[in-house]
C-alpha cells in the first residue's frame, strides 16, 4: 500500500475511476482537483479542492501540508499536453520529496512536445508515463529521459458505463428530428467546426458522405454568423447535396441515444479528436447499439473491443476518402454485432490497464528504494 497524491485538474471519469481503483488495490489515495469540481468517490478517498485558477500562489498554500502527508506517488494526470502553474509548481515539489516517484499520465497530445512545452521536461523528469494510445507512446521517442528505468503503459480514458442521470428524456426538438428523419437511412457525422472552410478534408469528407446519405450533422451553429451559415448551404447546394443534410441542434442524451439507434452507422473516421472526445463517443454508441466507422488511430484506444467487420468498421486514416466511397458504394451497412450490456461487468477492460499502472508503480518504488 502507497501514499499516493493525485492531481487532476477535471473529475473526468478516467481521474475519477482512476481514484476509486487505486483506492479499491489498498492505497491512501488523496485527490487535488478544482475548487468547484464535486464527484461520488469512496469515503476513503480524501478530497482537497484548494485551486481556482490553478496558481502557484494557490500552491504555495499546500506546500506544508504535502510535506506532512509524505506521499510515496504524486500522479498527475494531463488532458492533454499543457500545463498550469500549480501543476508546474507540484511536479518539481515532487522530485523534492524523499522516496516519492513522479508518475505523468498524459491522455492527448495536442501542440506537440517540443523544448518550449514544459509538459515535456515533466515527461523527462517522470518515473512513471502512461498515454491514452500506442500512437501516443511512440511520440515520446527522442525524450531526453533522466532515468534509464521509467516505466511507461497505457491508460486509456475510461468508459464510463454508469446510467446518465438524463436517462431516456425526450425534447421536443428530438422528437422533430426524428419525425424529419423517418424513413430515410441516414449517417451520424459530429460537427465540431468553427468555421465554413470548404478546402478542409471534412468538408469534403461530408460532400462524399452526402452523395451517397442523407447526413445528419450531431451538433449546432451555434458559433457561426448567419453569413457563414449561407455560404455553406450555397456550396451544399452547388455540390448537388444541398438537401441530404440535417443538422441535429442541441439535443438531450436520450434524443441522441434515439438518433444513433436508427442511424446506419456513427462515422469517425478521418476526425481530429483527442482521446477523451474518441472515448465518448465510443460510450454513446456502445449505449445506442449503434455501428461506428472508425480509422486505424482511433481504433487503437480501448483496441480490445474493435474487430473490423464485427464491431465496427475500421478505415486507413490516411485512405479514409477512398475507403468511406467503396464502403457506401456497397449498399446499406449491415448491422454489425451488438457489444453487450453486460460489458462494463467485464473487469479486463476496465481494469486491465489499472493493473499495469500499479505494477509499474510498484517497479518504480522499488527502484527508488534500492537506491
Amino acid at each position: 500500500m502507497a501514499k499516493i497524491l493525485l492531481v487532476s485538474q477535471r473529475l473526468t471519469p478516467t481521474a475519477i475511476r482512476l481514484a476509486t481503483s487505486l483506492h479499491e488495490q489498498q492505497h491512501q489515495v488523496t485527490m487535488i482537483t478544482s475548487s468547484e469540481e464535486d464527484a461520488v468517490l469512496p469515503a476513503a478517498v480524501v478530497m482537497m479542492r484548494p485551486f481556482k485558477n490553478w496558481t502557484v500562489r494557490e500552491c504555495l498554500r499546500l506546500t506544508p501540508l504535502i510535506y506532512m502527508m509524505g506521499p510515496q506517488i504524486v500522479h498527475l494526470v494531463l488532458e492533454e499536453d499543457r500545463m498550469s502553474p500549480a501543476e508546474v509548481f507540484l511536479s518539481l515539489l515532487a522530485k523534492t520529496l524523499p522516496g516519492c516517484i513522479l508518475t505523468t499520465s498524459l491522455l492527448h497530445i495536442r501542440q506537440g512536445l517540443r523544448k518550449r512545452n514544459p509538459v515535456r521536461y515533466l515527461l523527462q523528469e517522470s518515473d512513471v508515463v502512461t498515454c491514452a494510445s500506442v500512437d501516443s507512446l511512440g511520440a515520446l521517442r527522442g525524450l531526453n529521459v533522466r532515468s534509464r528505468r521509467q516505466g511507461r503503459g497505457l491508460l486509456p480514458p475510461v468508459l464510463d458505463f454508469q446510467e446518465d442521470k438524463e436517462g431516456n428524456a425526450k425534447t421536443a426538438q428530438g422528437a422533430e428530428l426524428q419525425k424529419g428523419l423517418r424513413k430515410k437511412p441516414y449517417v451520424v457525422l459530429p460537427f465540431l467546426e468553427g468555421e465554413f472552410r470548404p478546402t478542409h478534408p471534412f468538408f469534403r469528407r461530408l460532400r462524399l458522405l452526402a452523395a451517397h446519405r442523407h447526413v445528419v450533422l450531431l451538433g449546432s451553429f451555434a458559433a457561426w454568423p448567419l453569413r457563414e451559415r449561407k455560404r455553406f448551404q450555397a456550396w451544399m447546394d452547388t455540390q448537388g447535396v444541398g438537401g441530404n443534410w440535417t443538422l441535429s441542434g442541441e439535443l438531450s442524451t436520450g434524443d441522441q441515444q434515439r438518433l444513433l439507434a436508427d442511424t446506419e452507422a456513427l462515422i469517425l473516421a478521418g476526425l481530429s479528436l483527442s482521446p477523451l472526445e474518441t472515448t465518448e463517443y465510443f460510450l454513446r454508441a456502445i449505449r445506442a447499439g449503434a455501428n461506428l466507422v472508425i480509422d486505424d488511430r482511433q481504433s487503437m484506444i480501448h483496441s480490445d473491443l474493435w474487430r473490423h467487420g464485427e464491431s465496427c468498421w475500421i478505415l486507413k486514416f490516411d485512405n479514409v476518402p477512398s475507403a468511406l466511397e467503396k464502403l457506401l458504394s456497397e449498399g446499406p451497412l449491415r448491422k454489425l454485432q451488438t457489444l453487450p450490456e453486460s460489458l462494463s461487468l467485464h473487469r479486463d477492460l476496465v481494469d486491465g490497464p489499472l493493473n499495469e499502472l500499479n505494477r509499474l508503480y510498484n517497479k518504480a518504488l522499488s527502484h527508488k528504494h534500492n537506491l
